[in-house]
């Protein structure tokens, strides 16, 4: 029987360190947010492909677009070929996802997401959603408005150009 992440400690804050004394602290404040931020998402998943970041995104991206083919996820999440391919076998056999070939060019096979697919991206968005509301706790509109703001500079001065 597979074990469950739940008995994972929490992630722990990065230490602080005399070389980074000198530096901004918000970047470090912010990973160390988003790794709360996946560590209760995650809490309670089986081990699978499922517990990947990236077999998560190939999920959102099906359940937006109902179904595409490997190149097309390949193109919408920056991810190699290979590593698609990989994980889309891997979600495949866990029954996450099938697939069936183009009714316009039977040399595409498009990828869909399974019933158990489905029930699976409903109980992440649900965990999303929980955890939105956790984080956001006891903020007025305006300081929600005002953080999600500053966030976005940070995000635009991090984007590569």
């Amino acid at each position: 029987m597979k074990e469950k992440l739940q008995n994972a400690a929490p992630p722990a804050a990065m230490p602080d360190r005399a070389e980074l004394q000198a530096l901004p602290r918000a970047p470090r404040l912010i990973m160390d947010v988003a790794r709360q931020l996946r560590y209760r998402v995650r809490r309670g998943e089986e081990p699978g492909v499922m517990s990947q970041h990236a077999a998560r995104v190939l999920m959102a991206h099906l359940a937006v677009c109902g179904e595409a083919s490997q190149l097309t996820l390949a193109e919408k999440t920056h991810f190699s070929t290979p590593t698609v391919s990989i994980l889309l076998r891997k979600m495949e056999g866990e029954g996450y996802v099938c697939r069936r070939p183009d009714q316009h060019d039977r040399r595409v096979m498009l990828v869909a997401l399974t019933e158990k697919g489905h029930a699976f991206d409903r109980e992440h968005l649900n965990l999303i959603t929980e955890n939105d509301r956790c984080a956001m706790q006891g903020f007025t509109p305006a300081e929600e408005e005002q953080l999600a703001a500053l966030l976005q500079r940070v995000y635009e001065n991090l984007k590569e150009r």
